[in-house]
């Protein structure tokens, strides 16, 4: 049996001549919203207004709910049903959080992130292991002597440069001179002061003063007891003076734009060693010549 609260509700007063005439508004939305509560909880529904002290009015109510009482009665069967089927499920939500029992451990989750083996990741790593203060102490003195034996070796090369200055550090042009032997000393190809055009006649006579001036430069460290450093060697051609000559190297006439140019001298030399080379290939060895045993044609011909 189920038990249904009775609400009080506002229903309109109609008179009793018009009864066969529609319901009006209020009472089937008031039918609406008891369907809808046999199917969902019942709604909070602001309290009801001043009552009627009408008996007429008291009348029509009384028919009223004996009308919808009847109407719910044809919709108990479903009230059961949803009553069980259609429950309210209720939640709480709490600060503790349970961590599942199937979730990967860190080490797991780690090599399945990285794409590594679990055999890759128990192999002992290869990071150094924390030093002691003492070989911290021992690497910091050996990067403080390095430093010095690298400014002991660039004073030793830049020595020359400090001869006619007060100061240790060059100025001028003892810096970019200075400068130039430190890039060609980490790599550089050509020099600072390289002069690629000029006469044939002045590059010589710079070249032949600059190995005078370095000759008596290692002449008099030598003699003053000065260490100074190693020449530098520059590695000469292996051709011997030959001309190497790519596919456009012809050894007659002059190449230029796909096109071998020839002189007369050219043609005429040409010719003339093309005579040579026929005319010392000996005697008797072109065919058909006269003379000779055996005829005409027969050359020397064979003895039989």
């Amino acid at each position: 049996m189920v038990v249904k609260r009775k609400r009080e509700t506002t229903v309109v007063s109609k008179p009793k001549a018009k009864e066969d005439s529609p319901p009006p508004v209020d009472n089937a939305q008031d039918v609406f919203r008891r369907l809808f509560e046999a199917q969902f909880e019942p709604l909070d529904l602001p309290g009801p207004t001043a009552k009627s002290t009408n008996p007429d009015e008291e009348e029509s109510e009384i028919g009223d709910d004996s009308d919808l009482s009847g109407s719910e009665g044809d919709w108990d069967g479903m009230s059961d049903v949803s009553d069980e089927s259609n429950q309210v499920e209720v939640v709480e939500h709490t600060d503790s959080y349970a961590a599942p029992e199937d979730r990967m451990d860190k080490k797991t989750w780690k090599a399945f992130m990285s794409g590594k083996l679990l055999s890759d990741l128990d192999k002992p790593s290869t990071e150094p292991e924390p030093t002691s203060k003492k070989e911290e102490e021992e690497d910091a003195h050996d990067s403080a002597n390095l430093k010095h034996d690298l400014a002991l070796q660039r004073l030793l090369k830049e020595s020359h440069l400090l001869d006619s200055a007060d100061d240790l550090a060059p100025t001028g042009k003892n810096r970019l001179k200075a400068l130039d032997m430190r890039m060609q000393s980490l790599g550089a190809k050509t020099s600072l002061y390289a002069q690629n055009k000029m006469p044939t006649a002045h590059r010589r006579g710079i070249k032949a003063k600059a190995e005078s001036k370095e000759e008596r430069r290692r002449q008099e460290a030598k003699e003053n007891g000065i260490i100074l450093e190693r020449p530098s060697k520059v590695n000469k051609s292996s051709n011997n003076g030959r001309r190497e000559r790519g596919v456009s190297g012809a050894s007659v006439g002059k190449f230029s734009g796909g096109t071998l140019n020839l002189n007369k001298d050219d043609i005429a030399r040409v010719q003339a060693s093309g005579r040579r080379m026929m005319g010392g290939r000996g005697k008797g060895k072109t065919r058909g010549g006269r003379g000779g045993r055996g005829g005409r044609g027969g050359g020397r011909g064979d003895k039989r």
